[in-house]
């Protein structure tokens, strides 16, 4: 008896393994999408958090790609840790950008910190040699040679002279409090079990991801890059 409950154990629980499979397929995509409503979103607030809009949509203006994390979440007494998952957009045309590939977020720190902290982040990647750092499979802020990262907290003036000759500039938004935490050391990978929920398994390389076009439910993340950034010529009459 003890065999045969076994047996039908066994073949009760490789019978359910694809139907567990389509359901964690699908939580995957429902929380990817979230995710990148949740980025156009933080576009918008980051945006309007500034004294002035220029300073960003000029950032915009001169960027090769932009990283949205629209939370990211510290939590820390002594030791310490963050996390956050966003999308990567690459520039396609002046006025146009590609498909998002996502990524996290994640840090950790020893020291005399604590508190709690969430923030929204947007990362403005200004150079090819940044953009192609962050492409890779793994991208740490402040150890890649060579990539240099300038940090703005919101309402922040004269961004565009402060941070000229950085690779990347990233815009936040806290709330709550944070002693002795920053971004340097923040590890930057590709979430590629969200990848391949939404592009599928063979088209989950980021590299190939943002060469896109195709996604339309991240229409509205695209137009909030765009928006105010090349605004429309006039017409000749």
């Amino acid at each position: 008896m003890p065999n045969i409950l076994s047996r039908r154990t066994l073949i009760t629980t490789v019978s359910t393994l694809p139907i567990m499979g389509g359901i964690a397929l699908a939580d995957d995509v429902m929380d990817a999408r979230h995710i990148i409503d949740e980025s156009a979103i933080t576009v918008e607030r980051v945006r309007q958090s500034q004294k002035t809009t220029e300073a960003m949509d000029n950032f915009l203006r001169q960027s090769r790609g932009v990283l949205v994390i629209p939370n990211y979440y510290k939590a820390s007494f002594i030791l310490g840790g963050s996390y956050g998952d966003g999308v990567l957009l690459k520039r396609q045309s002046p006025t146009a950008f590609g498909d998002p590939s996502f990524y996290r977020m994640t840090a950790g720190s020893i020291g005399l910190q604590a508190g709690m902290q969430s923030a929204e982040i947007v990362f403005m990647i200004l150079t090819d040699k940044g953009l192609d750092a962050v492409l890779n499979d793994e991208f740490k802020i402040g150890a890649n040679v060579g990539i240099s990262v300038g940090s703005l907290g919101a309402g922040a003036e004269a961004a565009t002279t402060t941070n000229i000759g950085k690779d990347i500039v990233a815009y936040s938004l806290n709330a709550g409090l944070f002693a002795g935490g920053s971004f340097e050391g923040a590890v930057i990978k590709p979430r590629e079990d969200w990848n391949a929920a939404v592009y599928g398994m063979n088209n989950d390389d980021p590299r190939v991801i943002v060469e896109r076009n195709q996604l339309q439910a991240a229409q509205t993340l695209k137009d909030s890059l765009a928006k105010n950034v090349y605004p429309a010529q006039p017409q000749l009459q």
